[in-house]
């Protein structure tokens, strides 16, 4: 990751469902977060909205599509070297607070130990 998760960030959860005997079904459930304390104006978080909905129906898409869902795969093979930081999340010292949770929507304050001081 680029630095410290941040008020105006997007953030796109993908988290895996389990069986009651904890195997993993093959699933997984996705949900968007962000924090309503940041400081974009109304235009750019609609476009930013709008551009993570169009990345969360590639999903769907994938699912329907083989062609698309294969051009996929050999693009991520290609280049996957150039999704992943290599940095280890248990090293950031931020800290994420669930202020409120309303159905999917997910209210969240992002504190870091220098409080934006450093």
């Amino acid at each position: 990751m680029d630095g410290p998760i941040e008020n105006e960030d997007f953030v796109i959860r993908v988290r895996p469902t389990f069986t009651k005997q904890g195997g993993w079904t093959g699933d997984a459930h996705v949900s968007v977060i962000t924090s309503s304390d940041n400081q974009l104006t109304e235009e750019v978080y609609r476009g930013m909205e709008l551009f993570v909905m169009m990345i969360l129906a590639s999903l769907p898409v994938m699912e329907q599509d083989e062609y698309i869902r294969e051009q996929l795969y050999k693009y991520v093979e290609e280049n996957s070297e150039d999704f992943w930081t290599g940095d280890d999340p248990a090293d950031d010292e931020d800290e994420v607070i669930i202020e409120q949770e309303d159905g999917n929507v997910v209210r969240l304050t992002f504190t870091t130990k220098t409080k934006g001081e450093a």
